[in-house]
């Protein structure tokens, strides 16, 4: 998959620079010809497909700063100035305007997804094999709907778009409500679990599967919440867990060996390769100390996205995922040590600045384990099905089992299960969505902005945070949507 992204590099810079000439919502990829006439076929449509998988790129690349770097997990470097990298800072502090770059960035990144899905999805039929359509048209709509699903969750109502439309017809678009989003990406995500393949290998390893469809789908109805969509989520959850050919890794440092990639705990990750192909992720720079020289990773680090001090705290003596997700200092020069936290997890060996190897996962069989036990929990409470889902996760880290009346009640179940995935899936940006979802944000980070030292120095008063509201849970609609069409509401409080 790689290669065959590689391979087809130049082909989609056409379809991707075009994105600049769209006046809103970039929901145009193709600028001088229209896409009835530039999709003639299979091929043509599965590059489009490819096309999607590549703009993850985009997407990702500021995924962390909405999510991770808003959690209690991380923070923004306190040893960078108070003028250096302030758009980070902001979303960090929950100081933000709707005018951040970084939010407009990774709405836009969404926003440019969904509109080469609904290319591919309104143009698929040309495509003469029938069960061939609809595993691209599957592919498509799970991108459309991880991207909604993302937006949804990250600012409320969000503009529905499902086919490719005009600048000048983007404006009469107003948001929709996060029901109809929600009803939207639910019955995308469904057509992507019926049509997506059961398996994928050879050149086609990282394309996906259903099984990544429903767990995404599972997370959806999980999110939603209500006595039916539970129900609905530990249906298509249950299914990943006890009838997929996938299965968790025997040793959680397998998971994310860059020797071992797509291995069968990846539902579904983010391909990225090494060697100035184009191709590297730039998140090793991103994350490690700042000054390193090439000590950490070639080229030193940005310091961008810090392990917080009670995130260091929160891994028990023992947990074999610390090593794996993050470090409390580094060795310098002759062994000198340099107490900075900082993320290892997407580090390997590379020669070129922002070139790393490492894939990033975004779907992974631990995750539809985990979320069935939620599932299960706000059913029923901890049943023994749930406390052995935990367990099985648990006892992988190294950690000894957690006893029945260890867990005995819904709401000791809920916060054991909450840290687990705090650390089983550290600076994947899964995180925030956890907090949002179990209702605990706003309890947890104004915790976080009360003890972590940095929020709280008498010497550096202008990074005092104060506590968030509910409000400051969603982001403010990127600034310029606004100016497009006055008409658009803005989200409360911004």
């Amino acid at each position: 998959m790689k290669r065959y992204i590689k391979s087809i590099t130049a082909t989609l810079s056409i379809l991707l620079l075009a994105f600049s000439c769209s006046e809103k919502l970039d929901l145009q990829p193709i600028s001088d010809i229209g896409s009835e006439e530039f999709y003639q076929d299979a091929d043509d449509i599965n590059l489009a497909v490819v096309g999607i998988y590549n703009s993850m790129y985009g997407v990702l690349d500021k995924e962390f700063v909405v999510t991770e770097l808003r959690s209690d997990n991380t923070y923004m470097s306190p040893r960078n100035s108070e003028t250096a990298n302030v758009p980070y800072r902001q979303v960090d502090r929950f100081v933000l305007t709707s005018q951040n770059i970084y939010v407009e960035d990774y709405w836009r990144a969404c926003y440019q997804t969904i509109s080469l899905a609904n290319n591919v999805i309104t143009q698929i039929g040309v495509v003469a094999d029938p069960d061939l359509a609809n595993r691209y048209e599957a592919e498509a709509r799970f991108f459309r709907a991880h991207a909604y699903f993302n937006l949804v969750r990250l600012w409320g109502g969000v503009f529905i778009v499902n086919q490719p439309v005009s600048g000048q017809e983007a404006h009469g678009i107003d948001r929709s409500t996060e029901d109809q989003v929600y009803d939207f990406l639910i019955s995308d995500l469904e057509f992507a679990s019926e049509y997506l393949p059961d398996q994928v290998d050879g050149t086609e390893l990282g394309r996906l599967t259903k099984w990544a469809a429903k767990t995404e789908l599972g997370k959806a109805y999980l999110t939603i919440g209500g006595s039916d969509n539970i129900q609905n989520a530990i249906q298509e959850l249950s299914d990943v867990v006890y009838t997929s050919p996938f299965d968790y890794l025997p040793s959680y440092d397998d998971v994310f060996d860059t020797g071992n990639e797509y291995n069968n705990e990846i539902l579904f990750a983010v391909r990225y390769q090494s060697g100035s192909v184009g191709l590297g992720a730039p998140f090793a720079n991103y994350f490690s100390p700042l000054q390193s020289d090439n000590y950490v990773v070639m080229g030193s680090g940005d310091e961008l996205n810090v392990p917080a001090t009670s995130m260091s705290n929160s891994y028990s003596l023992g947990d074999t995922r610390k090593d794996v997700s993050m470090a409390d200092y580094w060795e310098g020069f002759q062994g000198q040590i340099n107490e900075f936290r900082y993320v290892k997890k997407y580090n390997s060996d590379f020669v070129t600045v922002d070139d790393a190897g490492n894939d990033w996962p975004v779907i992974r069989f631990t995750d539809a384990m985990l979320l069935l036990a939620e599932a299960i929990n706000e059913e029923s409470g901890p049943t023994s099905e749930a406390i052995e889902l935990l367990n099985k996760v648990h006892e992988r880290a190294g950690l000894t089992a957690y006893t029945s009346t260890e867990v005995n009640t819904y709401f000791d179940f809920k916060l054991a299960l909450e840290l687990e995935r705090k650390l089983e899936f550290a600076f994947e940006n899964q995180r925030w969505f956890d907090l949002l979802r179990t209702g605990r944000a706003v309890t947890v980070m104004n915790e976080h902005f009360a003890t972590e030292d940095q929020y709280n120095d008498p010497n550096r008063p202008q990074f005092n945070t104060d506590p968030i509201q509910e409000y400051q849970l969603l982001l403010p609609i990127p600034q310029y949507e606004i100016d497009l069409n006055p008409s658009v509401a803005q989200n409360i409080g911004y």
